[in-house]
């Protein structure tokens, strides 16, 4: 059967996964939240320290409930727990300018979002991804978070261009009817669990080759993987990583609005970082399958302290792009090799676990990064202090890459390889 088909059914459920992690938390809520800061000053006098400080409440309600959602994921499927998730996140984000009047409010509704809408993040698409793809999983976890830097190229232009005609709130039941009527749909209808629902197995393999099944049920439990040096290593490196990139991207519009550049210019800046995110995760997962991965990224690490030293110190138009675009390197880097290097160290028996376990480290860095970048500018009346402590963070995170060890042999420990 598989040899008829021209193109791997595998490569259809990338796509729409890509579609789907597109519509997530990340690119719908945590990075547009740039652009309403302005809006929301405007109208209810919050400042830019406020408005941050409710991301700590979404990633901090998240980290609690991810590690409890992973379990749920390796036991009874992936799409269980998607798509109530994804339904549950969509009706939030109408609630949003529905009833939102004061800080605590939206506080509260990052909260649900961080507990109930969950799932509709990556985690969930890359448990399924690991599934299909067994050779050439870096490639298809690359091209599928690839996702995530779609969705930031779009949502900066589309909810800008909907906040300047008809208001913030318009913006936000824009994004709550995207989710609803796109990504629901497409998840229910077309995404599969493994390939075995269709007679298929991983990597588009034939039958008779036994050998090259899925290793789904194999690899270290839990427990035995926070034994591991790797698992703490890979638990700081990327907690230092997802504090300055994630703490920068809400605060990426204003900042460039108080270097004295347009509303519409910022967005293309920060779209230029999503679409940097988005084609450096396809190369990003082209390496992986070729090259060791701490070895990759190491020079994406470098890449974007690069670009937070740019901008750091300049102002100009075309160095803020540069800026956009090195900084986009490190993000694309991020979670497509955190999924990769949990298959290579610690196997997929409890690959949605221990990915939860180590997202601990993103979520940490997550939830202090806006904060800080808001206190920072708050107290000082610019963000040059705070970009300083970024790239001194990125050069420990680079450090600490460094250190990773070779992977685990497979003749040597259960862990799939």
């Amino acid at each position: 059967m598989q040899k008829s088909l021209s193109v791997f059914h595998g490569w259809y459920i990338v796509a729409i996964s890509a579609l789907g992690i597109s519509s997530g938390t990340a690119p719908f809520l945590f990075a547009s939240l740039g652009l309403f800061m302005i809006p929301f000053h405007n109208e209810f006098g919050w400042n830019r320290a406020e408005i941050s400080a409710v991301i700590p409440i979404l990633v901090l309600s998240v980290m609690i409930t991810q590690p409890f959602v992973g379990r749920l994921i390796d036991r009874i499927g992936a799409r269980t727990i998607l798509i109530p998730s994804t339904i549950a996140f969509a009706i939030l984000l109408a609630l949003i300018p529905a009833v939102v009047s004061k800080i605590w409010h939206l506080g509260l509704i990052f909260f649900f979002i961080g507990t109930l809408g969950v799932a509709a993040n990556t985690l969930p698409y890359l448990r399924i991804i690991s599934g299909w793809f067994n050779k050439k999983r870096g490639l298809a976890i690359g091209m599928s978070v690839s996702g995530i830097g779609l969705g930031y190229a779009y949502v900066p232009i589309l909810v800008q261009t909907i906040i300047d005609a008809h208001g913030w709130r318009a913006a936000y039941y824009a994004l709550s009817l995207i989710v609803l009527l796109v990504s629901v749909p497409l998840i229910y209808f077309f995404l599969k669990e493994t390939p075995e629902e269709l007679g298929l197995l991983a990597d588009g393999e034939d039958h008779s080759d036994s050998n090259e099944k899925p290793q789904i049920n194999f690899g270290m439990t839990s427990s035995e993987t926070i034994r591991k040096r790797e698992f703490w290593l890979l638990l700081l490196i990327f907690l230092f990583i997802s504090f300055n990139l994630h703490g920068l991207m809400p605060h990426l519009v204003p900042m460039l609005r108080d270097k004295g550049i347009d509303s519409s210019t910022a967005a293309m800046i920060a779209s230029c970082l999503g679409i940097t995110v988005f084609a450096s995760r396809i190369l990003i997962g082209y390496l992986l399958d070729i090259y060791f991965a701490p070895r990759v990224a190491l020079i994406f690490f470098a890449l974007s302290t690069i670009g937070f030293a740019i901008f750091s110190t300049s102002v100009t138009v075309p160095m803020m792009f540069l800026a956009a675009v090195l900084a986009g390197l490190s993000l694309g880097a991020e979670i497509d090799i955190l999924a990769y290097l949990i298959g290579k160290y610690f196997g997929l028996r409890s690959f949605g676990e221990i990915y939860g376990l180590l997202f601990v480290g993103i979520f940490i860095g997550s939830a202090l990064g806006p904060p800080a970048y808001g206190l920072g500018y708050e107290n000082t009346g610019s963000y040059s202090g705070i970009l300083f402590i970024a790239i001194i963070v990125n050069v420990m995170a680079i450090i600490l890459t460094s250190k990773l060890g070779p992977y685990l042999e497979p003749d040597k420990t259960v862990v799939a390889n």
